[in-house]
Formats: structure tokens, C-alpha cells, sequence
């Protein structure tokens, strides 16, 4: 009888465990403002598109268009250039506990600089892989927090400042909080230190 008691009990529990994904969803669409710190540019301010769909309880895919603005001084030369990031991750996540998930992401990513000035290599594209790794999860029936680091592995070097930046690669890491407007609308609130420094920003974001 003890042994079935056991048995039930872990069973049980597993079950728990497998329903921790039914308080976070990976099926969503979110559309933001951001803002990160400049060097040798302003401060740059753009807009952030993602959008997430789930192939089952623990496989996803994200996509993500990330585009800032800002004056570059450069040769001599003043510019207004705009950056285009395009992501491309393939994810996957697992219940740590009944409200939170591990989560993990590898991916491809592209950076676009458009705005071409003369005898610099502002404009340049360059291309890598990505990969993410954090904690979600649920503090509350109306509040959602995200820790989060990743790695980037192309060479941003030349749009911001070459002399302090021999690097060809990145580490990324930040947090966000997200307070929930209804069961699938949610506003978000997120600071993160990326490539082009430190960044910030809002989005909301539709459970799909």
C-alpha cells in the first residue's frame, strides 16, 4: 500500500509540474518603444516588434525586428543612421516550478545599418548567432517577471565606437516585469544591457 501511495504522490506531482506552462504563454505579439545610451552617436530611440508562436507544450519559435535611430558624427561628417536588428530563435522551455519555466533560445541574427556616410563604415551589415537563457514566470494572477541573459556573436564594432570596441562579440543580460491588463492584453516594462548599450523600454503585448 505504501509503495502505491508513493507511486500516486509522484505522479501527482508530475502532473503539477507539467501544468506549470497554463499560467505563461508562449503564443503572443508584442510591439514596443526602446531607447538605448549612444558613444559616438545620441541617444538611440526606435521600436521593437516580436512575435512568438509555439509548436507544442515546450517547443517555440520567436521573431524579432528591433529598429533605432540616432546622429552619428563620424569623418568629419554628421548622419542620421538607422539600424535594423532581425532575429530568428527556435526555443524551448521547462517548468522549474508550478508558476515559473527555464527557458532557452538559439538563433540566428542580422544587423541592417542604413544611412551611408561617406568614407566611414557606418551601413556595414553584419550577421551571427544568438543564444538566450533565463527565468519566467508568474509573481501573481496579474503579474509576470523575466530574468534573462544571452550571447551575440557578430562584430558591432564599427557603428558605434572602434576604439573601444575590438570585441566582435556581446553578452547581453536584463530584466522585465510585465502587469497583466486583462487575461491576454499585458503591458511590459524592460532594462537590459545589450551591443548598443544600455536599453530600456515598454511594449504591450496580445496573448494569441
Amino acid at each position: 500500500m505504501k509503495k502505491y501511495i508513493t507511486l500516486a504522490a509522484l505522479a501527482l506531482s508530475m502532473h503539477t509540474v507539467a501544468e506549470a506552462n497554463d499560467k505563461l504563454r508562449y503564443d503572443y505579439i508584442d510591439f514596443g518603444y526602446i531607447h538605448s545610451e549612444g558613444e559616438r552617436t545620441s541617444d538611440k530611440v526606435g521600436y521593437e516588434l516580436n512575435l512568438s508562436l509555439a509548436f507544442d507544450d515546450t517547443w517555440y519559435v520567436r521573431s524579432t525586428l528591433q529598429s533605432q535611430s540616432a546622429d552619428v558624427w563620424a569623418a568629419g561628417s554628421k548622419g542620421d543612421v538607422t539600424a535594423k536588428e532581425y532575429e530568428m530563435a527556435f526555443g524551448f522551455h521547462v517548468p522549474s516550478s508550478r508558476t515559473d519555466d527555464f527557458f532557452m533560445e538559439a538563433g540566428y541574427v542580422k544587423f541592417d545599418g542604413d544611412g551611408i556616410i561617406p568614407q566611414t563604415t557606418y551601413g556595414n551589415d553584419e550577421d551571427g548567432f544568438l543564444v538566450n537563457l533565463g527565468l519566467r514566470g508568474r509573481l501573481s494572477t496579474n503579474w509576470e517577471y523575466k530574468l534573462f541573459a544571452g550571447y551575440k556573436d557578430y562584430d558591432f564594432s564599427p557603428y558605434v565606437n572602434e576604439a573601444l570596441h575590438e570585441d566582435s562579440t556581446s553578452t547581453t543580460y536584463g530584466l522585465e516585469g510585465r502587469y497583466y491588463l486583462s487575461k491576454n492584453w499585458s503591458f511590459g516594462i524592460k532594462a537590459s544591457e545589450e551591443i548598443t548599450g544600455l536599453t530600456s523600454g515598454f511594449d504591450f503585448r496580445l496573448n494569441l
